[in-house]
């Protein structure tokens, strides 16, 4: 603000210097503004030097770290581009890979079902066997028990009703005891 102010009250009075005169000026009447020129020019290059090489040093490094930031995101947006080409190059194979292994598993799965039934149907078989011959000799002895419960009967009624068998059968009772 200073400065400015001081650029004003030069050129004004510079401007009133040669309203004074009579309009013939000379050029040794601009020795003055051009003096104040360049002290003006001198004193700001002076003071705004610091200034201004810091600011376009920060601009510069800040300048620096964004394109190196972009440079490494590029390197990094081009490493997905290319694991995505890839992933999509090996999309028909990976589909493939899949479906190949899903029949494999189904026909592993189908043989281990396979095997399962058929030890499941002979364990079965051998129950059902175990259980048949189970139940055909229960079915023997007691056939054999009634069988010999009519024997035993048959004997009795024939011991009963002759009288020759009942006289052998209490003799040999007697000689038992």
């Amino acid at each position: 603000m200073r400065i400015n102010t001081l650029a004003l009250l030069t050129l004004g009075l510079a401007g009133n210097a040669m309203a004074a005169g009579d309009g013939h000026g000379s050029p040794a009447d601009l020795i003055a503004p051009i003096t104040n020129v360049v002290l003006l020019a001198g004193f700001l290059i002076w003071k705004l030097k610091g200034p201004l090489s810091n600011y376009f040093t920060n601009l510069s490094k800040t300048v620096t770290e964004t394109i190196e930031r972009a440079s490494i995101k590029s390197q990094e947006a081009q490493m997905m581009l290319e694991n995505e080409k890839r992933k999509q190059g090996n999309l028909q194979a990976e589909v493939e890979s899949i479906k190949n292994q899903a029949m494999s598993d189904a026909a592993a799965f189908e043989k281990k079902l396979e095997v399962e039934t058929e030890s499941r149907i002979q364990k079965l078989k051998s129950d059902a066997n175990l259980k048949i011959n189970a139940e055909k000799k229960a079915a023997l002895e007691s056939l054999n028990n009634e069988l010999l419960e009519q024997v035993i009967n048959e004997a009795k009624s024939v011991i009963k009703t002759n009288k020759e068998y009942q006289n052998k059968a209490s003799s040999k009772l007697i000689q038992g005891l």
